[in-house]
């Protein structure tokens, strides 16, 4: 997706624009993805009120109506699905690439460690490489690492995070409810990102919690996770 829109604070007229949807899933630096989408939800037709704040005050308010189109025959309560459906499928999103970004993290903090390591420090070398190794399969099975260009998914196939967007993308593709399949496919999809969340929130808590214990033993710095484990 583009860049969300923001309220310009230039001297004179500011214009905001908005196109009626919540902000986007998180996203990855250099992310391609094959028919995914990342873009927030378009909210269902209703009263809402913008508010305007200076400094932590609110110095404005205004009421107004978003309506639904009169010419499509779609229910209030279809478009109240097809939120709340795509606003979980951003929310499951974000929390996949807030994971991926943790675990590129660490793997460059474990290459930093084991490269300034001293020869007698093999062991805890051979650790780095182990959990740096899990730390991949876990980040393979969530995204397709090996995509560079557009047409990469043709040789290399589409992973987790953009399966998840691609449903994204299909069901927002049309101001219905979601239909029985999207639903099926959506448990499926997250319930196999739950399972390498689980790994991962595992392998912080386990693997490097202990590796982190050996390392400080020595009076070297430990690696930094975001989930203290």
């Amino acid at each position: 997706p583009g860049a969300e829109p923001n309220l310009t604070t230039d001297i004179g007229l500011n214009r905001f624009t908005w196109n009626f949807r919540m902000s986007n899933a998180t996203t990855l630096p250099g992310l391609i993805m094959w028919g995914g989408s990342l873009a927030g939800p378009r909210v269902a037709p209703g009263n809402y009120q913008v508010r305007l704040t200076v400094d932590g005050k609110v110095v404005a308010t205004e009421s107004f109506a978003i309506k639904a189109d009169p010419r499509i025959r779609v229910t209030q309560d279809d478009f109240q699905k097809q939120y709340d459906f795509l606003a979980k499928t951003n929310e499951k999103l974000s929390a996949t690439h807030g994971a991926i970004l943790e675990i590129r993290d660490l793997k460059k903090q474990l290459d930093d460690l084991s490269g300034r390591m001293r020869p007698e420090q093999k062991d805890l070398k051979d650790r780095a490489g182990e959990i740096g190794k899990k730390l991949t399969t876990i980040e393979e099975e969530l995204i397709q690492t090996k995509i560079r260009s557009g047409q990469d998914a043709l040789n290399f196939p589409i992973r987790l995070n953009n399966k998840l967007a691609a449903l994204a993308s299909l069901v927002d593709g049309s101001d219905d409810a979601p239909t029985a399949q999207a639903y099926d496919v959506y448990n499926d999809l997250t319930a196999k990102i739950d399972v390498q969340l689980a790994l991962f929130t595992r392998l912080k808590m386990e693997d490097i919690a202990a590796f982190n214990k050996a390392y400080a033993e020595k009076g070297l710095p430990v690696i930094v996770t975001k989930q203290k484990p």
